[in-house]
């Protein structure tokens, strides 16, 4: 059967080559046969691999000989897809490059956009970085040509398309003035149909945000938009819309709606038949809803869990059935049964660990902190860690985004500036062409005349260029302001993060009495003074002076240290290089070598009864070395116990892929020695590199 299908298609191909087209109608059946022979590939389930790759390179060879351009921009579009689907992701780039490059120089500004649009979806699990700057190059191509009917949508599916990958990587901020967008724009060109999930998207960006009364308005928005969708998806739909509104209702507190919610879903005709997975999660949810109401039914709500974890083993879904046991493990707790509840925690951890799902291993420790006394400190410590790690990623990628945009709209600006600069002087050209004409044909008087047209015409340049001055200065203020905002919330959050995990270690080191439990109560209570007082210095300084030291790395470090010197009334010495420009460094590392600075004055001060502290930050050989040496009583390095303050700056030099060494003796104090490999900023055009280069190997 594969090879009469080989060999129908080989006849096609080559009844249909490009050397034997006369005029238009065989050009016509030369493209609809290359598109022929790249649908086949794909849609033919009895194909093996290699035989669908030698179907595409009969198509790309169709294509290689057509002499339209145009034309061979829209079916390599078709081939480097192809070759995506079938899983060939080396000759998806090269095709896709080829089309890029392709569609740049004909300006086809519609297969330019899908090339970067394909390119988007390529990186959106793996670099959301790269997929967000090719979502942002396709968007703006696009809006330089007018699309035909079958993508006129194209800018509004992009846009919701960067929303949904920004709110995946917790940028609920971003995805919001995203989807917003999309949404006034399917709003403009009528298109109602994509109204619901759009609002959806919208609802979920504020369910990230805990704006739980916005979300649910925006749910009961998308609702009305379910009449304008295709037929087949309006149950899916309807669905969706019942689960987000229980779940919505679950997370604000409101258990006696989300229960009519779920009741509703679960009652939906045919519901557990088309959508299992729904329904399991849905009577898990349910259950859960009537126990947070203060049900007593036990033994029924047990049940409910059970069943549903038998549905998702069924249908082999095992990520969804952590939710089910940390449910469950509540539940048994409520009824004292707390070695069957640990149990269950447990395996909502272990499941959460494999399939990478971080919020809910975070609610897991969180619960088993609470409420496994004999282990809580453990549980405390992972929780803040992972904690502190999943911020730490969430701010890069968000810093990420923010370059991307930046860069991004400072493209457009210089694009739009660059256009009005070729207007003005061709109008200018012109203008001289005309005045030297006119000295030549016509009288004196009208030579005044023309000069006065030619400075008419400089004032007028002279506006454009204050107007767009103006348009950049206002858009450089928003963007502080909201660069402002977030940091501050940022320091809000982190810090908040900690003192919960002190808290919880706490909770759990309540139930013991033991030498260790106090010494480890004491070094808590001292941590959580500390950050007391980095909350009151933090809100003091971004409230009078945190541009000034957001934007200057080393008055910073001067005035910790100044402030350090001046309270402990010992002689604190700081040297660094004058020559390298240190604000240059991205801001996890300037954060994050502040707080180990202070960390390090810290324990200098508190323990080793020093008189002196030299504090050195150079650069040497592609590495930033930081040097903090006391010389005070010392200690034995090899029997030194680790506190919360140096497990603390251990944990900050692994975020930056730092390495610690520490020199010590008693009686000849200590030197710790840092050193921390410098990273380039990753620019749009070291994107463009590293593509590059993944390419050609």
């Amino acid at each position: 059967m594969k090879w009469k299908i080989l060999l129908f298609l080989s006849i096609t191909y080559f009844s249909c080559s490009p050397k034997y087209e006369k005029n238009n109608a065989s050009s016509v059946k030369v493209i609809d046969s290359t598109s022929v022979l790249i649908k086949t590939a794909i849609t033919i389930d009895s194909l093996s691999i290699p035989e669908r790759m030698k179907i595409l390179a009969q198509a790309e060879l169709s294509i290689n000989k057509y002499p339209d351009n145009l034309i061979k921009t829209r079916l390599l579009s078709q081939l480097s897809m192809a070759y995506k689907e079938i899983g060939d992701t080396i000759s998806f780039r090269k095709k896709n490059k080829l089309l890029s490059d392709i569609s740049q120089e004909i300006k086809d500004f519609k297969s330019h956009g899908e090339a970067h649009l394909e390119l988007a979806k390529y990186f959106r699990n793996t670099k959301p970085d790269s997929a967000l700057y090719h979502y942002k190059e396709a968007y703006t191509l696009f809006l330089k040509t007018d699309l035909d009917s079958t993508s006129k949508n194209y800018p509004g599916m992009v846009l919701y398309s960067s929303a949904v990958l920004k709110d995946k990587n917790k940028d609920h901020v971003g995805a919001e003035k995203d989807i917003v967008k999309a949404i006034k724009f399917y709003d403009k060109n009528n298109a109602k149909e994509k109204l619901f999930s759009s609002y959806n998207v919208l609802a979920v960006t504020q369910n990230g945000m805990a704006k739980y009364d916005k979300a649910l308005e925006y749910h009961q928005k998308a609702k009305e938009y379910i009449q304008f969708s295709k037929e087949k998806q309006k149950y899916a739909q309807k669905a969706i819309n019942l689960n987000n509104m229980a779940s919505t209702n679950l997370r604000k507190g409101d258990y006696s709606e989300a229960i009519r919610y779920y009741e509703e879903l679960i009652n939906t005709d045919s519901f557990y038949q088309k959508r299992k997975k729904s329904y399991a999660k849905a009577i898990s949810g349910l259950a859960y809803a009537k126990f947070k109401n203060g049900s007593e039914d036990f033994d029924q709500l047990a049940n409910e869990y059970l069943k549903s974890n038998m549905i998702l083993d069924s249908i082999n879904n095992v990520s969804d059935q952590a939710r089910n046991y940390q449910y469950y493990a509540e539940l048994l707790t409520k009824q004292g049964k707390i070695d069957l509840a640990i149990e269950n925690a447990l395996k909502a951890k272990k499941i959460a660990e494999e399939t990478s799902n971080n919020d809910r291993l975070l609610s897991s420790l969180k619960f088993l902190n609470a409420t496994d006394r004999n282990n809580s400190a453990e549980y405390g410590n992972a929780y803040i860690s992972l904690s502190e790690q999943l911020q730490a990623q969430e701010r890069s990628m968000q810093d990420k985004f923010a370059r991307i945009e930046m860069e991004t709209d400072e493209v457009i600006e210089e694009n739009v500036s660059l256009s009005k600069q070729k207007e003005t002087l061709i109008g200018l050209g012109i203008a001289l062409l005309l005045m030297g004409f006119g000295t030549i044909v016509i009288i004196i008087q009208r030579s005044n005349n023309q000069r006065l047209k030619f400075q008419q015409t400089q004032q007028e340049s002279n506006q454009e260029i204050y107007n767009l001055m103006l348009s950049q200065q206002g858009k450089f203020q928003e963007g502080k302001q909201l660069e402002q905002k977030r940091i501050s919330e940022e320091i809000h959050d982190g810090i908040l993060g900690q003192m919960l995990g002190v808290r919880l270690i706490l909770s759990g080191l309540n139930e013991r009495n033991d030498e260790s439990a106090i010494e480890q109560r004491a070094e808590l209570i001292e941590k959580l003074r500390e950050l007391e007082e980095e909350m009151r210095t933090i809100s003091h300084e971004l409230n009078n002076a945190a541009y000034k030291k957001i934007n200057n790395f080393i008055i910073a470090v001067q005035d910790l240290i100044t402030t350090a010197s001046s309270s402990s009334k010992i002689e604190i010495l700081f040297d660094f290089t004058e020559s390298f420009d240190w604000d240059r460094l991205d801001g996890d590392i300037k954060i994050n070598t502040y707080r180990i600075i202070q960390e390090c004055i810290q324990n200098c001060i508190k323990h080793s009864r020093c008189t002196k502290i030299n504090v050195s930050l150079n650069t040497k050989d592609n590495e930033i070395i930081l040097k903090i040496k006391d010389d005070g009583v010392g200690f034995n390095v090899k029997k030194g116990k680790r506190g919360i303050g140096l497990r603390n700056i251990t944990s900050r030099i692994d975020k930056i892929n730092g390495n610690l060494k520490i020199k010590s003796g008693l009686g000849t104090g200590t030197e710790i020695k840092i050193r921390i490999p410098l990273p380039e900023l990753r620019t749009k055009e070291t994107i463009i590199s590293e593509e590059r280069k993944a390419l050609e190997a």
